[in-house]
């Protein structure tokens, strides 16, 4: 056996056309079925039709997107023109505007369309989650943010965007 012969037989795939005949063919490590001393992941953690397979920010956009549907029952069009937007968290000038006021830090903002853009609200995900005593109830609290924001940008009361709706003064959030 020569000695300067080296083989690595980690980065060679025989199941792969082509890849066996060549010398010094490598994969990456994201590649491999297995890190290089055969113990690693050999798969995803969790099936993806599991919820746990999901993100916090994933979970938290579908239920943004389930308070959207459920109001474009009741709304059709009006609702389905809004830019529904998903941030982490305000910004400093939001920040600064609720300092300003002396109100809590906001759940979500709205700003009315104009000819050239649609009418947009902004839910912010962390002041939701820190809000909600019970990961159960942030589906109600994501549409209570979404329902006052409607309520605001057309200038309506919010039992009469969702008859459904429970505001701060009923007994929810507190």
């Amino acid at each position: 056996m020569d000695k300067n012969l080296s083989i690595d037989l980690d980065s060679l795939d025989p199941e792969e056309p082509g890849q066996g005949s060549e010398q010094g063919a490598w994969r990456g490590f994201s590649a491999r079925k297995r890190n290089r001393h055969g113990r690693g992941r050999r798969g995803p953690m969790l099936d993806a039709r599991l919820p746990g397979s999901r993100t916090r920010e994933e979970h938290f956009e579908d239920l943004l997107v389930e308070s959207a549907e459920r109001l474009a029952d009741r709304w059709s069009e009006r609702v389905t023109a809004i830019d529904f937007r998903l941030m982490l968290v305000p910004n400093a000038k939001v920040l600064a505007k609720a300092q300003a006021t002396g109100t809590r830090v906001p759940w979500a903002t709205s700003r009315p369309g104009r000819p050239d853009r649609p009418e947009r609200i902004t839910v912010y995900r962390r002041p939701i989650e820190q809000a909600c005593p019970a990961p159960a109830e942030l589906a109600e609290f994501v549409h209570t943010a979404v329902v006052e924001q409607l309520a605001e940008l057309w200038a309506m009361d919010p039992q009469d965007i969702d008859p459904g709706y429970r505001g701060w003064g009923n007994g929810f959030g507190d």
